[in-house]
């Protein structure tokens, strides 16, 4: 048995407040290490997730800038190819909606474009980009799903499917060419309508 004389009890008080202060000191050193990590983490989720929006502007601008029945899809990889040209691995990419003519259907669609197209039919009204995400069936909590839908219907809306409203929300063009005759932006002013 320890016997601990009575003078060096103080000591040996003194000794253990040192090793827990210590151990304190190393518990706060190795926290402000794992929060460093942490919101290093978070700095590189957010550049992954800036650049993935950023690769699918990318593919709506080129989209855009093809010919008109040209599309274009961004494998995973990042390489942009025109149609038939892709390697299959950007199997999540549907092809790019042609611009819209007199007598096309929904049916020339394909993909998400489709399903946008559909519930924006299906809609009573106007409707916004999360109020599609919840349409389509994806979740509208989610900013990037609530992005993917939005872009297919500005997409959409380029080719002349839809019509996006002053406060973004995108319907159908009113009017007799409306619904039943054309999804088309046919109700707004040409550029050879703003000459006569």
């Amino acid at each position: 048995m320890l016997l601990i004389e009575e003078g060096a009890m103080p000591s040996v008080l003194g000794l253990m407040e040192r090793r827990e202060t210590r151990a304190r000191q190393e518990l706060e050193s190795w926290t402000e290490v794992l929060e460093q990590a942490q919101a290093e983490v978070n700095a590189a989720r957010e550049r992954v997730e800036r650049a993935r929006v950023g690769r699918e502007e990318l593919v709506l601008v080129l989209a855009e800038e093809s010919a008109v029945n040209t599309p274009v899809s961004v494998p995973s990889g990042g390489e942009v190819t025109a149609a038939g040209g892709s390697s299959g691995s950007g199997a999540g990419y549907a092809e790019r909606p042609p611009v819209w003519r007199s007598g096309m259907g929904e049916e020339v669609l394909s993909g998400l474009y489709r399903e946008v197209f559909a519930a924006v039919v299906a809609a009573s009204g106007p409707v916004s980009g999360v109020e599609l995400t919840r349409m389509v069936g994806r979740d509208a909590e989610i900013k990037n799903e609530v992005e993917k839908i939005r872009h297919r219907a500005y997409a959409l809306e380029k080719r002349g499917w839809l019509v996006r409203e002053k406060d973004g929300r995108f319907t159908l063009v009113s009017g007799p060419v409306g619904r039943d005759a054309s999804p088309a932006s046919a109700g707004r002013r040409r550029p050879s309508d703003a000459t006569a």
